[in-house]
């Protein structure tokens, strides 16, 4: 046997308990999930790490005997040709803390589908009295999204974002982040998060948003593969959208069209790789560099110049997720049975609330449970009721967001 130098021997001794120490802490195992040709950029292994699924909150563990969780770990391409996925279950500090804020009546009931208590719908305004100029915007958006709720059993938070300020005074667009980051802590059950701008109304309550873009067959019916994506103002971009995904691993969810990826509407599932992309999203340097559309700017450079976010990204077509009234020019309008209108850039425009009006008389019908109708009459209704820190463990720390 030969002998190894002294030093030669502490460095291979070194090297392996750290790598023993880092395999034991993180949990790695080799992915069996083929990567695609167009992701192989050398993030491969870093995007298997951070597509590590957080575990739910134990205390929801016995939902599971009410409902189904059959998925399918499929990998979507234009043969839709089917692979093998691994998930790898590991912990996180946003699965350590439980709590929750205001929930739907009947929030997580068995009568639901397979997605009740797995979905938290996230609404954000400044505080403020009046919005666009519309009358009871928001106790008439509160009505709309916590009877949406309430019928398929999902949960619902309203933040005051002006609460959420950054270190700086960074504009208020980016206290999106902030607010999200939070959310998954407020509710460690949950394993997606939706947010959804003030803006929209939800056109047709019979569809799940499981149903239509979270289940294999709805985001296999919805995804846009390989296709164009515009930029700001219109016209391409010089980007495209990936030709395949893995349901399995798919962590973001977002509408494409006309002008490009609106963050006004989209859902994040919990992971590492949603934790990382909170944390990078509010960059200093990308708080300073995006003013125009400053936040929405910020998501379009990670998702342009960082494969691993494409990697994790399903971009739907735009009436999927992100339709627009007939008199707005930002993309495809929204048509009957859509599930959604958003009013962006509607702003002070003194036609919104006549605009708002239309197609609010053109929504899908839909019983409005009675306790959303006690609580707007009586002024207790959760709107704004959420407040960064407020009601959090006593030392919960965010360390990715500047205090």
């Amino acid at each position: 046997m030969i002998a190894l130098p002294k030093h030669i021997f502490k460095i291979v001794t070194l090297t392996f308990v750290t790598l023993a120490v880092f395999f034991y802490t993180y949990g790695f195992t080799p992915s069996t999930t083929d990567t695609p040709s167009w992701a192989s950029d050398g993030h491969a292994g870093l995007s298997s790490s951070l597509n590590q699924t957080i575990p739910l909150d134990p205390a929801s563990e016995e939902e599971k005997d009410n409902v189904s969780t059959e998925t399918n770990d499929e990998t979507i391409e234009s043969s839709t040709a089917a692979k093998p996925a691994t998930t790898h279950e590991v912990p996180s500090r946003l699965a350590d803390i439980s709590g929750t804020q205001s929930k739907p009546p009947s929030a997580k009931s068995s009568s639901k589908g397979a997605d009740a208590g797995k979905v938290l719908m996230v609404t954000a305004s400044s505080g403020t009295g009046g919005f666009l100029g519309i009358p009871h915007m928001k106790e008439r958006v509160y009505e709309n999204r916590m009877a949406y709720a309430d019928r398929h059993g999902y949960e619902h938070m309203w933040a005051n974002i002006t609460t959420y300020n950054l270190s700086h005074g960074e504009p208020i667009y980016w206290n999106k982040i902030p607010v999200l980051q939070e959310a998954f802590i407020r509710y460690p059950h949950v394993e997606w998060v939706w947010w959804m701008d003030m803006d929209i109304i939800i056109m047709n309550h019979s569809l799940s948003i499981w149903d239509h873009v979270l289940s294999p067959e709805g985001m296999a019916r919805n995804a846009v593969l390989n296709q164009t994506i515009n930029k700001p103002g219109g016209g391409p971009s010089g980007w495209r959208t990936p030709p395949s995904y893995n349901h399995s691993e798919v962590n973001f969810i977002i509408a494409s069209g006309g002008w490009g990826m609106n963050i006004g509407n989209f859902l994040m599932r919990r992971s590492y790789w949603s934790e990382w992309l909170l944390d990078l999203w509010i960059d200093p340097f990308y708080i300073k560099e995006f003013t125009t559309f400053p936040e929405n700017d910020g998501w379009t450079h990670m998702y342009r110049h960082h494969p691993i976010v494409r990697t994790h990204t399903v971009c739907t077509n735009q009436r999927a997720l992100n339709a627009y009234p007939s008199y707005n020019s930002l993309g495809e309008h929204w048509q009957p049975g859509d599930f959604a209108v958003h009013f962006a850039g509607c702003g002070a425009s003194p036609t919104c609330p006549g605009h708002w009006d239309e197609y609010w008389d053109k929504k899908e019908s839909y019983e409005v449970p009675p306790v959303v109708k006690e609580k707007l009459a009586d002024g207790t209704a959760e709107i704004e009721n959420v407040q960064k820190g407020i009601g959090m463990p006593a030392g919960t720390v965010l360390d990715a967001v500047p205090a």
